[in-house]
């Protein structure tokens, strides 16, 4: 699994990393579960590590984690969400007893974040920049905060975000951070 950096599998990749059908993939997913190797995330996909992030980062895909949880990792907020906060470009989705939800944002807003490797594998996380245009996108940030967090923050890559920001309330962010 190292080799291909991936921690969460569906049948289907399961199926291509193994060169086998996804009948026996899912006997063999099965197996590796019952034997402690892996952790069952949701029917039919498995993580080979036990870390909320990167299995929010893979389970899901396209994503990247962001609002208050990208915040907190990049230590600009002190509280920790109950739930891992990710931005898809599909529906929005809730998994509560995984502790991980999806907001569906634009295509077009899809962007800002990076690839950061975490243990032998990899999560997607927004930067602190995106991090809080996302949250003023969802309104899931208070403008106090906001304000104490702009001084940490990069302003060419803040005025570089805004002005590749051509969603719904670009005008309300715009006043907001220049």
């Amino acid at each position: 699994m190292e080799q291909t950096e991936r921690a969460v599998y569906s049948v289907q990749q399961f199926s291509n990393l193994i060169g086998k059908p996804r009948t026996v993939a899912r006997v063999y997913m099965n197996r590796l579960v019952k034997r402690g190797l892996a952790k069952n995330v949701l029917k039919g996909k498995i993580s080979f590590l036990d870390d909320d992030f990167v299995i929010s980062a893979q389970m899901f895909e396209p994503s990247y984690i962001s609002l208050s949880t990208a915040l907190a990792f990049h230590e600009l907020i002190p509280q920790i969400s109950a739930f891992v906060e990710c931005v898809t470009t599909r529906n929005s989705r809730k998994y509560p007893h995984l502790g991980i939800t999806y907001h569906k944002i634009s295509p077009k807003l899809f962007y800002g974040y990076s690839k950061l490797r975490k243990a032998w594998s990899y999560i997607l996380i927004a930067d602190p920049e995106k991090a809080v245009i996302d949250s003023l996108y969802f309104n899931a940030i208070d403008i106090d905060t906001v304000k104490d967090i702009l001084p940490k923050l990069n302003s060419e890559k803040i005025e570089k975000y805004i002005k590749m920001f051509k969603g719904k309330g670009a005008e309300k962010i715009k006043r907001l951070l220049l």
